[in-house]
């Protein structure tokens, strides 16, 4: 038992080094690893094996006989993402460098959302057999895996999604809220994963949500409530959701964002704040000078106004799905291109 946990804790350093892009020969390898030759010579050989990593040529360099170079095989596996918007079922299929493939979006199908969940899965697995683990965005309160509550898609509401998708797939799968996902996906686009947190806010159709990361994790709470930040009390007895539902009327909406703001800044004192683009907003000087009416003008973050909402969910959820392959795996930035565009 011993042998195999130490066996597979060298594997995953192995592969830690090479999924970020590196070719090297098995001799750097060891020694970025800090691992023995035959160790790390073995374990290579393996991996070449099943197809993980293959041969990228002989050394450079005269004299002696020169040493083979090894690189990890992205097409090794492939992780499936999906998230709904607008009533629709959106997908991406990336690579196990996290480089994105192809990606599609369908209606509910017959049977509904998580009938239609397990079709693309199936359709997608058959055109990537390598298919092997999965990621699903919700909008709406999630933990461990469960759909505590949620706005439009009733049907998803207090089930055990993650355990459905992964006994009916057989591969391991990750269930996520829409904004940890996403402030998850930001703070690795940004550079952020090793700050003590990061915080990221996004009013939509649905109201405001608030994603919130801690020592590069996304953070939940036993019910899924942290970053719910439509409960918060607004005017009166009315809730910040059911006055972004209204469509902010009769509120000042610079003032709106001000006080979500604040909300996370005394609770996280995040050094910076990305809010995500919204017609309310004109910079995000505007919504510092805000905060400064609620909190210390030393502890007013910078706020960053973005427009990649879609690409940091994306990321986020990409993420997730290679955390299942990897753990601790130092996923690579995924390269910003595309391999191709598939519509089921």
């Amino acid at each position: 038992m011993f042998t195999r946990a130490v066996k597979s804790a060298n594997e995953r350093q192995v592969i830690q080094v090479l999924r970020q892009g590196r070719v090297v020969t098995k001799q750097e390898l060891a020694e970025a690893c800090g691992l023995s030759f035959p160790t790390v010579g073995k374990l290579v050989d393996e991996l070449v094996e099943q197809g993980v990593v293959l041969e990228a040529g002989l050394e450079t360099g005269a004299g002696g006989r020169r040493p083979m170079r090894y690189r990890f095989n992205e097409a090794s596996a492939y992780a499936l993402t999906l998230f709904f918007e607008d009533g629709t079922l959106c997908w991406a299929v990336a690579d196990a460098l996290g480089n994105p493939v192809c990606s599609g979006s369908c209606g509910p199908e017959e049977g509904g959302y998580v009938s239609t969940i397990l079709a693309v899965t199936e359709r997608l697995r058959r055109a990537y057999p390598a298919l092997a683990a999965l990621a699903v965005g919700v909008p709406g309160g999630v933990a461990e895996g469960r759909v505590l509550y949620i706005d439009r898609y009733d049907e998803l509401a207090g089930r055990e999604l993650q355990a459905e998708l992964e006994a009916a797939s057989g591969l391991p799968a990750a269930v996520e809220n829409n904004m940890r996902a996403a402030v998850y996906g930001m703070a690795a686009r940004r550079g952020w994963l090793d700050r003590e947190s990061a915080v990221c806010l996004h009013l939509s159709e649905n109201g405001p949500g608030c994603g919130v990361l801690v020592h590069g994790k996304p953070l939940s709470g036993f019910a899924g409530l942290v970053g719910e930040v439509g409960y918060l009390p607004g005017r009166g007895e009315e809730t910040m959701q059911q006055a972004a539902l209204r469509g902010l009327t009769g509120v000042d909406p610079v003032d709106y964002f001000a006080r979500l703001a604040a909300s996370a800044c005394v609770f996280l004192n995040p050094e910076e704040l990305v809010v995500y683009e919204t017609p309310y907003l004109q910079s995000g000087g505007q919504l510092e000078q805000a905060c400064g009416r609620y909190l210390p003008t030393q502890a007013v973050p910078r706020v960053h106004i973005s427009r990649e909402y879609r690409q940091d969910y994306l990321a986020g959820l990409t993420r997730l799905a290679m955390d299942l392959l990897y753990p601790g795996g130092g996923l690579r930035e995924p390269q910003e291109r595309r391999r191709g565009n598939a519509q089921l």
